[in-house]
């Protein structure tokens, strides 16, 4: 399958739902025009991604938090995640900074092994996924 059809297969349902009855698959899928994290384009997982990432790296925990997927929401409070960061060291800051840099660098997403999922690979066997919850890309790992 080709990437933009992956991309489209992966995002198809939940971007119809966002988007509304009058927009056809092809143009749900599409980047949104704007830096944005709205919306569950390709665009809007990168904004998402960096977004997070800066979070972290700025230790607005509360805000970081927002953007964990429902399962890590669920599992974790920002005190747990702001004690979980420092106890990983740089290696944490390391994997931030990665995803950041290729997330703003509109390195391109493939679709996840889930419908509904993205990942961005940041090095040997490592990856940031995300997944759909509602209209928005929420993190579900940043490897």
């Amino acid at each position: 399958m080709t990437r933009p059809r992956a991309l489209l297969a992966a995002a198809a349902a939940g971007a119809l739902a966002c988007a509304g009855p009058a927009v056809r698959p092809a143009e749900a899928a599409a980047p949104a025009a704007t830096s944005g994290e709205a919306g569950l384009g390709e665009a809007a997982g990168r904004a998402t991604l960096a977004r997070f990432a800066r979070a972290l790296a700025a230790e607005r925990w509360p805000e970081a938090w927002t953007l964990l997927s429902p399962r890590w929401r669920a599992a974790t409070s920002p005190e747990r995640l702001a004690a979980d960061w420092r106890g990983a060291g740089p290696v944490a800051r390391e994997a931030a900074a990665r995803a950041l840099a290729l997330a703003e660098g509109g390195a391109p997403l493939e679709a996840g092994p889930a419908e509904g999922a993205l990942r961005l690979p940041v090095g040997a066997g490592r990856a940031a996924r995300l997944v759909a919850e509602g209209c928005r890309w929420r993190v579900d790992a940043l490897e």
